[in-house]
């Protein structure tokens, strides 16, 4: 436990560095771009923001490839295929603060929501939805972006500015850090089923898992004990335990890799090659325990 508490700190640092990279008054990123290679966008949040290009493309306006959105979408699609939805397990602080807060919470006032909604046909709908809101006519911007609101709510409070605060984005801060997330098991239901850019990437990682030259979690099967300490510590409930052992579902992971540091017998690693998992049904998920020892399922 004490490892996973120092990976927690680990990981902290690195959603700070996301932080520093994307949010306003910082966005090094965006202004690095601006200024080095003279591309067009803008120096905060919505310098980086996937809903903008969607938009665009889905109305006819096609994509600027020189535009700071394009290259920091382009860079996430690139980095979620080849080294999982890094973006949101390692630079996303929308949902590291949830998550973050969620863990001062007692478990026994925090609601399990993956026991009675699943979260792959909710997360998915809501890509859908997302993708075809703009043949509707209907805005796919800022409108409940927990990106947006994170940075208005940041630049509201240093300038007192309390309108910046109000209108819906009260109501859905209030979704996102408190509903589905100091009082939701994780601190990440947001990231779960409200998220189109995580559904993005948790997609492409789900094909890209089966690549050999691609990173994934792996699973050695021989070294498991059973603990559960994964199963308790992954904030996207993307591990759960069930009459057939130990379920893997890969669409709700952001290879954070809190299991691999919380695991004490290292049966859950990170890197290229085979991972282990085995294939269960329709909906893609992996299930490991006494399956995999017997060998009866197809492995990627």
């Amino acid at each position: 436990m004490k490892k996973s508490r120092i990976y927690l700190l680990i990981r902290a640092g690195w959603y700070l560095a996301g932080f520093i990279l994307f949010y306003a008054p910082f966005a090094f990123f965006q202004k690095l771009l601006i200024s080095v290679f003279n591309v067009s966008g803008n120096k905060d949040v919505h310098g980086s923001c996937f809903r903008m290009v969607v938009q665009k493309l889905f109305t006819g306006g096609g994509i600027e490839i020189k535009t700071t959105s394009a290259i920091i979408v382009l860079l996430v699609l690139i980095s979620a295929l080849l080294l999982g939805p890094i973006f949101c397990g390692k630079f996303c602080i929308s949902g590291a603060i949830s998550e973050y807060v969620s863990r001062i919470v007692p478990n026994k006032i925090k609601i399990n929501w993956s026991k009675y909604i699943d979260q792959t046909p909710v997360r998915y709908g809501i890509l859908a939805g997302f993708l075809i809101a703009p043949f509707m006519k209907l805005s796919v911007m800022c409108a409940y972006c927990n990106y947006s609101i994170l940075q208005t709510l940041i630049q509201g409070g240093i300038s007192w500015n309390l309108k910046a605060l109000g209108s819906t984005t009260i109501l859905t801060g209030f979704i996102w850090l408190i509903v589905l997330g100091a009082f939701t098991k994780g601190g990440r239901g947001y990231c779960s089923y409200l998220c189109p850019i995580g559904a993005v990437q948790s997609l492409i990682h789900s094909i890209g898992a089966r690549l050999p030259f691609t990173f994934k979690l792996k699973y050695s099967a021989d070294k498991c004990v059973s603990c559960n300490l994964c199963v308790k510590d992954c904030p996207m409930n993307a591990l759960k335990n069930s009459g057939n052992g130990l379920q893997y579902n890969i669409h709700s992971c952001i290879t954070c890799q809190q299991c691999k540091h919380v695991c004490p017998k290292n049966a859950i690693t990170y890197g290229y090659g085979k991972s282990n998992w085995n294939l269960n049904n329709e909906n893609d998920i992996r299930i490991i325990g006494k399956f995999a020892k017997e060998g009866k399922n197809e492995t990627i």
